[in-house]
């Protein structure tokens, strides 16, 4: 049952956190036609084997604004923009790598049940260097290594949905 109410959390339409000064303000300041070009580029970029970071060149100013917006409403420090800023990465990477991966015909929805399976760790490895579990939960997902890319980017942004809201409330 937890797994299931992870998948659906994760798998949620729209911003979770749209008011201004919670995590989801630059989200909703980019809006949704932004959000999805920057993870289009991220995926685009990773298929390539180039920086994914270059995702946010076409949007940069855009961010920039969204960011010193909710910084300015919000009174952020610099390290909750950060979070925040890593968190929306994060949220247009799902958006990207789930038009990705239906293209590798795969099941985001089973992806984000078998994301959840995992421990933990496993889990919150993948904000910055996926486990051996972590990359087995890849692994397992498909034989092609373009679709475990995919998978990859997907689980990676999951865990930034997952765990940088309780960092940045600690902020």
């Amino acid at each position: 049952m937890r797994i299931l109410l992870i998948a659906a959390a994760l798998l949620a339409p729209g911003t979770a956190w749209a008011a201004s000064g919670d995590i989801g303000c630059i989200e909703a300041k980019l809006g949704p036609t932004a959000m999805q070009r920057i993870g289009n580029g991220v995926v685009a970029a990773a298929d390539k084997g180039e920086n994914p970071a270059a995702a946010l060149d076409v949007d940069r100013d855009a961010l920039l604004a969204a960011r010193q917006a909710c910084r300015a409403s919000s009174s952020w420090s610099p390290a909750a923009v950060q979070v925040a800023v890593s968190y929306t990465q994060g949220r247009a990477t799902k958006l990207g790598a789930e038009t990705a991966l239906r293209g590798d015909g795969l099941d985001a929805a089973k992806l984000a049940a078998a994301y959840a399976a995992l421990p933990t760790q496993d889990r919150k490895s993948l904000i910055e260097k996926a486990s051996p579990g972590a990359l087995a939960g890849v692994t397992a997902a498909t034989n092609s290594a373009r679709a475990r890319r995919h998978v990859l980017l997907f689980y990676s942004a999951l865990a930034a949905i997952e765990f940088y809201p309780a960092e940045f409330a600690g902020l």
